[in-house]
């Protein structure tokens, strides 16, 4: 039986489906910054709708001491996540302050499975309303979510829906540094493009080769090495 397709894989496939293949034989390196894991970690900290700034200080202190127990950060990249993060809690607290009713109470690292689906995935929160949330670090669009973010929450609704025995119908990104929450209806054609994609990605995961898809930012990929290397060696027996 094929290893069921994790959410993060549809995310991977979408920003080019050659990181599916370099993941799949582990040969992507992985990273994230500081400020992405403080971030993150300051947007799950919150567990009351009162003294936001309070909470948010208080849990920043208390990932100071956390966080180099539990990541492989370098010298002096949390420090300066840290100071960074310090000066942005005034606006964080502000923005956030008419969005709690969509963020708590909540369960956070939701583990998914459905063999029927052949799908998985780590959900960063299930907010009220059984409502599938991810946290991005990033800057949003100017108007509504990322196509990679909306497929993913469309993949975590098929997760949701099959687990709680509910139609899933609204999913939500959080971008804790602007104090912002983006609620999109999920579409029954996203859904159905996530099944495709999962398919696809298990013949990456066989070993077939996909190509580079034209406009892949290739200069400023993390794996451009890796790939062009198996590409060359790909090229030798073909």
């Amino acid at each position: 039986m094929r290893p069921a397709v994790r959410i993060s894989d549809i995310g991977l496939y979408l920003r080019c489906p050659r990181l599916v293949y370099l993941d799949s034989l582990g040969k992507l390196p992985r990273y994230s910054s500081a400020k992405q894991i403080l971030m993150r970690s300051l947007a799950l900290s919150l567990l009351q709708k009162e003294d936001l700034e309070g909470q948010l200080k208080e849990a920043l202190q208390r990932l100071r001491v956390e966080l180099p127990l539990v990541y492989d950060l370098e010298d002096g990249e949390l420090e300066a996540a840290l100071k960074e993060v310090d000066g942005e809690i005034g606006s964080m607290a502000v923005g956030l302050i008419g969005q709690m009713e969509h963020l708590i109470p909540f369960e956070a690292d939701v583990e998914l499975y459905s063999e029927r689906l052949g799908l998985s995935g780590r959900l960063d929160r299930l907010a009220p309303g059984k409502t599938p949330s991810i946290i991005r670090t990033g800057r949003p669009p100017e108007n509504g979510i990322w196509k990679r973010d909306r497929l993913m929450l469309a993949g975590y609704s098929l997760l949701l829906g099959e687990r709680d025995r509910a139609k899933v119908e609204w999913g939500q990104v959080e971008y804790p540094g602007l104090g912002m929450v983006r609620k999109v209806a999920i579409r029954s054609t996203d859904k159905a493009r996530v099944l495709r994609l999962r398919d696809r990605i298990c013949l990456i995961k066989d070993g077939q080769l996909p190509d580079r898809p034209e406009g892949s930012p290739c200069q400023s990929c993390q794996a451009q090495q890796q790939c062009e290397m198996r590409h060359s060696l790909a090229s030798r027996f073909f």
